[in-house]
């Protein structure tokens, strides 16, 4: 692959926040690894203080052992098991503390007693942002930090376009470490997740549980979209999304972590084959106009409530690794919104992904709503004038306005679908495998030992 040459000194300290790193490349740390004394007797003599935390920044990390004398266990990977104590030491007249630690070391090397300065925390695994790389265009790029080559010190990262690099250690910044294989959910988590009173705080549950707060964009975006390119213009592509349009909807994209702690969000379930998809590039042209008529309406609905969207397409954008963590957290991000709307089409149906949402609206015990294909905002809907507050209180939580302020007032309505695993194969790769599992979690709204039908009827009431 392509080098990426490193210009920066010294290694990166990491992100505070979740997934924060310690591992050991500030200045202090970087005393310790190479062997001189560290600032202060009194730093050395408290090991108990803030810099040294071996449960939250040592028990079970990786590492590869460097700067031996039994030089042919240098570059070893392993992983640190206990903390064995530390010694102090008389060093040029001044205390030094040495710290142990017990690593297991990979393929069968056994057990072994390793000094703190032999050790290098190793971000394999991590998301990553790089610098200094004369590759300008690469600095600040999110990426996905792979095995650590300890011969030539130099990592194999993936970036999002899925090319691979070779980068310095110090050419890495952490990012965060996401959970990539276990899907969010569960009984505990969940009880945990519910008994939030707001935005903020469901949304340091998702970080908790080591997943990506995901990305929206507000309705007013959407609603600009449908008002100022009506017409897809892509020529031999008449439902392609007008490429001007896509531009602006991109720099309207922002982290959940932004937004008011008040607004409101809405899933809208669109017809895809993966499960963070489409791009706004990749969407229908009328799809994305369907979606900026209900905005338009929708914001008028519950203002001055803000409004966003939560979009599949947008949820998440990075490496494959970002991408299995977003997939892996659904559960969460429908239950982050008030509703589910589906975007109805022959297209919505076929799509495995698409129906997995609606299960799990179901699950979360959110209201499901329909988008019809032709659909017309209604001029009014009766009885609003008591249910819409004329302010929000900005620390409001909006996760209950479903119910004060629901989005139609129609009788519910079956909408039979298939199941999200119908006709794909066991063994078809780890997004299948995702879905199995997702599927299997949204299943559990069902109930236990319930008898499972092929085609479920769920509630929805049709918007327009």
């Amino acid at each position: 692959g392509q080098k990426g040459k490193g210009k920066g000194k010294g290694k990166g300290k990491g992100k505070k926040g979740k997934g924060k790193d310690h591992s050991g490349d500030g200045p202090e740390a970087k005393k310790a690894r190479l062997g001189e004394p560290e600032a202060t007797e009194e730093a050395e003599a408290n090991e108990d203080g803030d810099k040294f935390d071996f449960e939250g920044d040592w028990k079970d990390k990786q590492i590869c052992l460097v700067n031996l004398k039994t030089a042919h266990l240098n570059g070893t990977m392993g992983r640190v098991k206990e903390y064995l104590g530390a010694e102090e030491v008389l060093e040029n007249g001044k205390k030094r503390l040495i710290r142990r630690f017990l690593v297991a070391l990979d393929d069968g090397k056994g057990e072994k007693s390793i000094k703190f300065e032999n050790l290098f925390k190793v971000m394999t695994g991590s998301l990553v942002k790089l610098r200094g790389l004369e590759s300008v265009e690469l600095n600040d790029a999110v990426a996905e930090c792979g095995r650590l080559d300890a011969a030539a010190m130099r990592y194999d990262v993936t970036l999002s376009d899925g090319r691979h690099i070779k980068v310095k250690p110090s050419n890495v910044d952490f990012v965060a470490k996401y959970e990539t294989l276990q899907v969010a959910g569960d009984s505990t988590q969940m009880d945990r997740f519910r008994s939030a009173s707001s935005l903020k705080d469901r949304l340091a549950f998702v970080e908790e549980f080591q997943y990506p707060a995901p990305n929206l964009i507000p309705a007013a975006a959407l609603e600009d979209y449908a008002k100022k390119f009506p017409k897809s213009v892509v020529i031999g592509r008449s439902n392609a999304a007008n490429p001007k349009g896509v531009q602006v909807l991109n720099r309207e994209v922002l982290s959940s972590l932004r937004v008011p702690p008040a607004s409101r969000i809405i899933f809208a379930s669109v017809p895809r084959d993966q499960c963070v998809k489409p791009a706004f590039a990749d969407m229908r042209h009328d799809e994305l106009i369907r979606l900026g008529k209900l905005s338009e309406w929708v914001a008028k609905r519950c203002a001055p409530r803000p409004v966003y969207f939560f979009l599949p397409g947008i949820a998440a954008k990075g490496p494959p690794s970002l991408l299995s963590a977003a997939t892996c957290a659904w559960p969460l991000y429908v239950s982050l919104c008030s509703d589910v709307i589906v975007l109805d089409s022959d297209r919505w149906h076929k799509s495995a992904w698409a129906r997995l949402d609606a299960l799990l609206a179901m699950w979360a015990r959110r209201p499901l709503y329909l988008l019809p294909e032709k659909y017309q905002a209604p001029v009014e809907l009766p009885n609003t004038a008591d249910s819409v507050p004329s302010f929000v209180d900005a620390d409001d939580d909006a996760q209950n306005t479903s119910q004060s302020c629901p989005l139609s007032f129609r009788e519910e309505e079956p909408f039979t679908i298939s199941r999200p695993t119908d006709g794909i194969p066991t063994n078809a790769g780890a997004a299948a495998a995702q879905l199995a599992k997702l599927a299997e979690r949204a299943s559990e709204a069902e109930g236990v030992g319930a008898v499972k039908v092929q085609r479920p009827a769920l509630a929805v009431r049709r918007l327009g």
